[in-house]
Protein backbone atom coordinates (compact mmCIF):
# COMPACT_ATOMS: atom_id res chain seq x y z
CA UNK A 1 0.00 0.00 0.00
CA UNK A 2 1.43 3.33 -0.68
CA UNK A 3 2.65 5.05 2.62
CA UNK A 4 2.10 8.94 2.95
CA UNK A 5 4.39 11.30 5.95
CA UNK A 6 3.01 12.45 8.75
CA UNK A 7 -0.25 10.32 7.97
CA UNK A 8 -1.86 9.84 11.52
CA UNK A 9 -2.88 6.02 12.93
CA UNK A 10 -5.72 6.09 15.68
CA UNK A 11 -5.31 3.42 17.78
CA UNK A 12 -8.06 2.45 20.69
CA UNK A 13 -6.40 0.24 22.79
CA UNK A 14 -7.56 -0.12 25.98
CA UNK A 15 -9.76 2.88 24.89
CA UNK A 16 -6.36 5.12 24.86
CA UNK A 17 -6.01 7.24 21.42
CA UNK A 18 -3.10 8.34 20.23
CA UNK A 19 -1.82 9.67 17.04
CA UNK A 20 0.92 7.87 15.13
CA UNK A 21 2.80 9.02 13.10
CA UNK A 22 6.17 7.99 10.88
CA UNK A 23 9.41 8.84 12.75
CA UNK A 24 7.81 8.40 15.96
CA UNK A 25 10.07 6.38 18.46
CA UNK A 26 8.87 4.44 20.97
CA UNK A 27 9.78 1.54 23.87
CA UNK A 28 8.83 -2.49 22.90
CA UNK A 29 9.39 -5.76 23.76
CA UNK A 30 9.86 -8.99 21.17
CA UNK A 31 7.11 -10.78 21.54
CA UNK A 32 8.40 -13.51 18.50
CA UNK A 33 11.95 -14.14 16.36
CA UNK A 34 11.68 -15.71 13.04
CA UNK A 35 14.06 -16.19 10.10
CA UNK A 36 14.61 -12.92 8.67
CA UNK A 37 12.05 -10.96 10.81
CA UNK A 38 11.39 -9.85 14.50
CA UNK A 39 8.06 -8.72 15.84
CA UNK A 40 7.72 -6.26 18.78
CA UNK A 41 5.15 -5.04 21.20
CA UNK A 42 4.38 -1.65 21.81
CA UNK A 43 2.42 -1.22 24.59
CA UNK A 44 -0.85 0.11 23.98
CA UNK A 45 -0.43 1.22 20.46
CA UNK A 46 0.10 -2.50 18.82
CA UNK A 47 2.72 -5.05 17.34
CA UNK A 48 4.93 -3.92 14.95
CA UNK A 49 7.76 -5.83 12.27
CA UNK A 50 10.92 -5.86 11.43
CA UNK A 51 11.84 -7.00 8.17
CA UNK A 52 13.58 -7.10 4.75
CA UNK A 53 16.51 -4.12 4.10
CA UNK A 54 15.72 -3.00 8.12
CA UNK A 55 16.18 -6.84 9.35
CA UNK A 56 19.31 -6.78 7.86
CA UNK A 57 20.63 -3.69 8.86
CA UNK A 58 20.07 -4.44 12.33
CA UNK A 59 21.18 -8.20 12.27
CA UNK A 60 24.09 -7.66 14.71
CA UNK A 61 22.00 -6.31 17.21
CA UNK A 62 18.97 -8.86 16.52
CA UNK A 63 21.32 -11.57 17.34
CA UNK A 64 21.63 -10.51 20.73
CA UNK A 65 18.10 -10.36 21.31
CA UNK A 66 15.83 -12.83 22.17
CA UNK A 67 12.26 -13.09 23.27
CA UNK A 68 10.91 -10.39 26.36
CA UNK A 69 14.24 -8.15 25.77
CA UNK A 70 13.00 -4.52 25.57
CA UNK A 71 13.79 -2.62 22.62
CA UNK A 72 13.97 0.85 21.06
CA UNK A 73 12.14 1.13 17.94
CA UNK A 74 10.89 3.60 15.43
CA UNK A 75 8.30 3.68 13.53
CA UNK A 76 8.64 3.86 9.48
CA UNK A 77 5.59 2.66 7.61
CA UNK A 78 2.13 2.09 9.26
CA UNK A 79 1.30 -1.31 7.83
CA UNK A 80 3.25 -3.87 6.60
CA UNK A 81 -0.26 -5.41 4.74
CA UNK A 82 -0.76 -7.80 7.83
CA UNK A 83 -1.76 -4.87 9.95
CA UNK A 84 1.47 -4.51 11.76
CA UNK A 85 3.46 -1.44 11.58
CA UNK A 86 6.85 -0.96 9.82
CA UNK A 87 9.58 -0.88 12.10
CA UNK A 88 13.34 0.28 12.60
CA UNK A 89 15.48 -1.00 15.27
CA UNK A 90 17.45 1.60 17.08
CA UNK A 91 20.83 1.55 18.80
CA UNK A 92 19.79 1.53 22.59
CA UNK A 93 22.52 4.04 23.45
CA UNK A 94 22.48 6.78 21.11
CA UNK A 95 18.22 6.59 21.50
CA UNK A 96 18.62 6.81 25.27
CA UNK A 97 20.34 10.26 24.87
CA UNK A 98 17.35 11.71 23.17
CA UNK A 99 15.30 10.09 26.23
CA UNK A 100 17.08 11.89 28.64
CA UNK A 101 16.95 15.14 26.57
CA UNK A 102 12.88 14.96 26.12
CA UNK A 103 12.90 14.13 30.19
CA UNK A 104 15.11 17.37 31.08
CA UNK A 105 12.90 19.28 28.80
CA UNK A 106 9.73 18.09 30.33
CA UNK A 107 11.10 18.80 33.98
CA UNK A 108 12.56 22.25 32.22
CA UNK A 109 15.85 21.50 33.86
CA UNK A 110 18.50 24.44 33.50
CA UNK A 111 21.96 23.42 31.71
CA UNK A 112 25.43 24.71 31.61
CA UNK A 113 27.08 23.80 28.52
CA UNK A 114 29.67 25.03 26.26
CA UNK A 115 29.55 26.67 22.96
CA UNK A 116 30.84 24.57 20.22
CA UNK A 117 30.39 26.56 16.88
CA UNK A 118 28.48 29.26 15.58
CA UNK A 119 26.81 30.27 12.36
CA UNK A 120 24.48 33.44 11.36
CA UNK A 121 21.84 31.26 12.24
CA UNK A 122 22.87 30.61 16.03
CA UNK A 123 25.22 28.58 18.13
CA UNK A 124 25.86 24.86 18.73
CA UNK A 125 26.44 22.63 21.59
CA UNK A 126 27.19 18.74 22.47
CA UNK A 127 25.14 17.13 24.24
CA UNK A 128 26.24 13.78 24.72
CA UNK A 129 27.29 13.45 21.38
CA UNK A 130 24.50 14.70 19.73
CA UNK A 131 25.02 18.82 18.31
CA UNK A 132 22.20 20.84 19.96
CA UNK A 133 20.90 24.30 18.53
CA UNK A 134 20.82 27.55 19.96
CA UNK A 135 18.76 29.90 17.26
CA UNK A 136 19.30 33.33 17.70
CA UNK A 137 16.26 34.53 18.65
CA UNK A 138 16.46 32.21 21.98
CA UNK A 139 19.29 34.02 23.30
CA UNK A 140 19.12 36.56 26.02
CA UNK A 141 18.67 40.08 25.24
CA UNK A 142 22.32 41.08 26.34
CA UNK A 143 23.70 38.44 23.87
CA UNK A 144 21.60 39.15 20.85
CA UNK A 145 23.53 40.60 17.71
CA UNK A 146 22.11 43.85 17.38
CA UNK A 147 22.97 44.94 14.17
CA UNK A 148 21.52 47.23 11.11
CA UNK A 149 20.32 46.11 8.39
CA UNK A 150 23.31 46.57 6.07
CA UNK A 151 25.32 44.41 9.17
CA UNK A 152 24.28 40.99 8.74
CA UNK A 153 27.52 40.14 8.11
CA UNK A 154 28.34 40.73 12.06
CA UNK A 155 26.40 38.60 12.96
CA UNK A 156 28.29 35.48 12.42
CA UNK A 157 31.55 37.33 14.03
CA UNK A 158 29.26 38.34 16.88
CA UNK A 159 28.46 34.99 17.83
CA UNK A 160 31.70 33.80 17.21
CA UNK A 161 32.83 35.79 20.48
CA UNK A 162 30.95 32.87 22.60
CA UNK A 163 32.47 30.04 21.37
CA UNK A 164 34.31 27.97 24.04
CA UNK A 165 32.17 29.77 26.60
CA UNK A 166 29.76 27.73 28.79
CA UNK A 167 26.20 29.01 28.53
CA UNK A 168 23.14 28.06 30.55
CA UNK A 169 20.29 26.05 28.49
CA UNK A 170 16.83 25.20 28.64
CA UNK A 171 15.86 22.29 25.93
CA UNK A 172 12.79 23.23 24.28
CA UNK A 173 12.04 20.44 21.62
CA UNK A 174 13.43 17.30 21.10
CA UNK A 175 12.87 15.35 17.60
CA UNK A 176 15.08 12.16 17.45
CA UNK A 177 13.35 11.32 14.18
CA UNK A 178 14.84 14.88 11.91
CA UNK A 179 17.64 14.65 14.82
CA UNK A 180 16.41 18.04 16.12
CA UNK A 181 17.45 19.21 19.44
CA UNK A 182 16.91 22.76 19.66
CA UNK A 183 18.05 25.16 23.53
CA UNK A 184 17.29 28.08 24.60
CA UNK A 185 19.10 30.63 27.05
CA UNK A 186 15.70 32.97 26.97
CA UNK A 187 13.83 29.93 28.73
CA UNK A 188 16.92 28.96 31.14
CA UNK A 189 16.65 32.75 32.65
CA UNK A 190 12.84 33.08 31.80
CA UNK A 191 12.33 33.42 36.00
CA UNK A 192 14.55 35.65 36.28
CA UNK A 193 13.44 38.16 33.78
CA UNK A 194 10.11 37.98 35.03
CA UNK A 195 10.85 38.82 38.62
CA UNK A 196 12.87 41.60 37.23
CA UNK A 197 9.54 42.55 35.24
CA UNK A 198 7.17 42.71 38.16
CA UNK A 199 7.87 46.29 38.92
CA UNK A 200 6.54 47.41 35.49
CA UNK A 201 2.69 47.58 34.43
CA UNK A 202 0.91 48.62 31.31
CA UNK A 203 0.52 52.03 31.11
CA UNK A 204 3.64 52.84 32.69
CA UNK A 205 5.89 55.87 31.11
CA UNK A 206 9.64 54.93 32.09
CA UNK A 207 12.76 55.83 30.24
CA UNK A 208 14.17 53.31 27.76
CA UNK A 209 18.06 53.30 26.03
CA UNK A 210 17.63 53.26 22.24
CA UNK A 211 20.02 49.94 21.71
CA UNK A 212 19.43 50.21 17.38
CA UNK A 213 16.74 50.45 14.37
CA UNK A 214 15.53 47.79 12.39
CA UNK A 215 12.41 48.23 9.65
CA UNK A 216 10.14 46.90 12.18
CA UNK A 217 10.86 49.85 14.61
CA UNK A 218 13.45 51.09 17.71
CA UNK A 219 14.78 48.18 20.11
CA UNK A 220 15.60 49.60 23.58
CA UNK A 221 16.95 48.48 26.75
CA UNK A 222 14.43 48.65 29.58
CA UNK A 223 16.01 46.80 32.35
CA UNK A 224 19.57 46.86 32.90
CA UNK A 225 19.98 44.03 35.64
CA UNK A 226 19.50 41.75 34.32
CA UNK A 227 19.30 43.20 31.15
CA UNK A 228 16.12 43.09 29.14
CA UNK A 229 14.86 44.57 25.86
CA UNK A 230 11.87 45.88 24.07
CA UNK A 231 10.28 47.03 21.22
CA UNK A 232 8.59 50.42 19.93
CA UNK A 233 7.17 48.98 16.52
CA UNK A 234 7.19 51.46 13.78
CA UNK A 235 3.31 51.82 13.91
CA UNK A 236 3.46 52.94 17.87
CA UNK A 237 5.91 55.73 16.85
CA UNK A 238 4.74 59.17 15.38
CA UNK A 239 4.45 59.63 12.15
CA UNK A 240 7.00 62.98 12.60
CA UNK A 241 9.39 60.89 13.92
CA UNK A 242 9.02 57.80 11.44
CA UNK A 243 12.74 59.04 10.02
CA UNK A 244 14.05 56.37 12.71
CA UNK A 245 18.04 57.06 11.10
CA UNK A 246 17.99 60.89 12.18
CA UNK A 247 15.44 60.93 14.99
CA UNK A 248 17.58 57.89 17.43
CA UNK A 249 20.51 57.28 17.66
CA UNK A 250 22.20 54.30 20.14
CA UNK A 251 22.82 55.31 23.54
CA UNK A 252 19.80 57.67 23.09
CA UNK A 253 17.41 57.96 26.47
CA UNK A 254 13.95 58.20 25.54
CA UNK A 255 10.74 58.30 27.64
CA UNK A 256 8.15 55.29 26.18
CA UNK A 257 4.88 53.98 27.45
CA UNK A 258 4.50 50.04 28.13
CA UNK A 259 2.03 48.81 26.10
CA UNK A 260 2.21 44.65 27.15
CA UNK A 261 4.09 42.94 28.68
CA UNK A 262 4.36 38.95 27.60
CA UNK A 263 7.11 36.60 29.14
CA UNK A 264 10.30 38.76 28.71
CA UNK A 265 9.44 40.73 26.28
CA UNK A 266 8.14 43.88 26.17
CA UNK A 267 6.60 46.32 23.75
CA UNK A 268 6.40 50.22 24.19
CA UNK A 269 4.83 53.20 22.32
CA UNK A 270 6.00 57.11 21.98
CA UNK A 271 1.99 57.80 21.36
CA UNK A 272 -0.07 59.17 23.94
CA UNK A 273 2.62 59.73 26.68
CA UNK A 274 0.43 60.46 29.42
CA UNK A 275 0.91 57.63 31.81
CA UNK A 276 -2.05 55.80 33.23
CA UNK A 277 -3.01 57.25 36.60
CA UNK A 278 -3.96 53.22 37.43
CA UNK A 279 0.00 52.97 37.96
CA UNK A 280 -0.09 55.95 40.61
CA UNK A 281 -3.36 54.92 41.85
CA UNK A 282 -2.28 51.24 42.41
CA UNK A 283 0.90 52.18 44.52
CA UNK A 284 -0.69 54.84 47.14
CA UNK A 285 -4.08 53.57 47.53
CA UNK A 286 -5.81 49.83 49.37
CA UNK A 287 -8.40 49.23 50.27
CA UNK A 288 -10.00 51.08 53.46
CA UNK A 289 -7.93 53.94 52.19
CA UNK A 290 -10.34 57.52 51.99
CA UNK A 291 -9.87 60.02 49.03
CA UNK A 292 -11.98 62.65 47.74
CA UNK A 293 -13.62 62.33 44.42
CA UNK A 294 -15.65 64.10 41.95
CA UNK A 295 -18.62 62.97 40.88
CA UNK A 296 -18.96 63.62 37.13
CA UNK A 297 -22.65 61.33 36.08
CA UNK A 298 -25.25 59.62 37.86
CA UNK A 299 -27.95 57.70 36.85
CA UNK A 300 -30.78 55.51 38.55
CA UNK A 301 -28.08 52.61 39.84
CA UNK A 302 -24.73 54.36 40.11
CA UNK A 303 -23.12 57.15 40.26
CA UNK A 304 -19.15 57.86 38.23
CA UNK A 305 -16.88 59.66 40.39
CA UNK A 306 -13.39 60.78 39.35
CA UNK A 307 -10.49 60.17 41.89
CA UNK A 308 -7.09 61.72 40.22
CA UNK A 309 -7.78 60.58 37.21
CA UNK A 310 -9.13 57.47 38.03
CA UNK A 311 -12.91 56.56 37.61
CA UNK A 312 -14.94 54.79 39.95
CA UNK A 313 -18.51 53.97 41.05
CA UNK A 314 -20.92 54.74 43.67
CA UNK A 315 -23.78 52.15 44.04
CA UNK A 316 -25.16 53.22 47.86
CA UNK A 317 -26.57 56.83 48.99
CA UNK A 318 -26.52 57.73 45.53
CA UNK A 319 -29.69 60.48 46.43
CA UNK A 320 -26.94 62.32 48.79
CA UNK A 321 -24.66 63.11 45.35
CA UNK A 322 -24.97 65.64 43.29
CA UNK A 323 -23.08 65.99 39.87
CA UNK A 324 -20.18 68.13 39.62
CA UNK A 325 -19.88 68.14 43.59
CA UNK A 326 -16.43 66.58 45.48
CA UNK A 327 -17.45 64.39 48.23
CA UNK A 328 -15.20 61.99 50.45
CA UNK A 329 -15.51 58.38 49.98
CA UNK A 330 -13.99 54.97 51.82
CA UNK A 331 -12.48 52.72 48.75
CA UNK A 332 -14.63 49.59 49.49
CA UNK A 333 -13.23 47.17 46.42
CA UNK A 334 -9.87 47.61 44.23
CA UNK A 335 -8.76 45.68 41.75
CA UNK A 336 -6.32 47.64 39.52
CA UNK A 337 -5.71 44.69 36.95
CA UNK A 338 -9.51 44.89 35.69
CA UNK A 339 -9.58 48.70 36.32
CA UNK A 340 -12.14 48.50 38.96
CA UNK A 341 -12.85 51.08 41.59
CA UNK A 342 -15.76 50.33 43.97
CA UNK A 343 -16.57 53.70 46.30
CA UNK A 344 -18.81 54.49 49.78
CA UNK A 345 -19.80 57.86 50.34
CA UNK A 346 -18.99 58.90 53.84
CA UNK A 347 -19.55 62.75 54.34
CA UNK A 348 -23.13 63.60 53.31
CA UNK A 349 -22.09 66.98 52.75
CA UNK A 350 -20.00 68.06 49.82
CA UNK A 351 -16.65 68.52 50.85
CA UNK A 352 -15.74 72.00 51.19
Amino acid sequence: MNKVLNLKKVNLTKGIIRNIEIGDIYKGFVIKKRAREVFVEIPFLGVGRIYGAQYIQAKNLISKLTEGSEVVVKIIGLDDGYGNFELELQNIEFISIWMKAKELMERKEVLELEIQEANRGGLIVDFYGIKGFIPVSQLAPENYPRVGENGKQDILKHLSNFVGKKMKLAIINVEPATQKLILSERVARLDEFKKALSQYKPGQVIEVEVLGLSKFGVFVRVHYDPPIDGLIHITEIPEKLRDLENNFKKGDKIKAKIIKIESDRVNLTLKNLVEDPWITFESKYQVGDKVKGLVTSKTEFFASVNVEGVTGVVLENLESLEVNQEYEFVIDQLDPNSKKLILKLTKINAVE
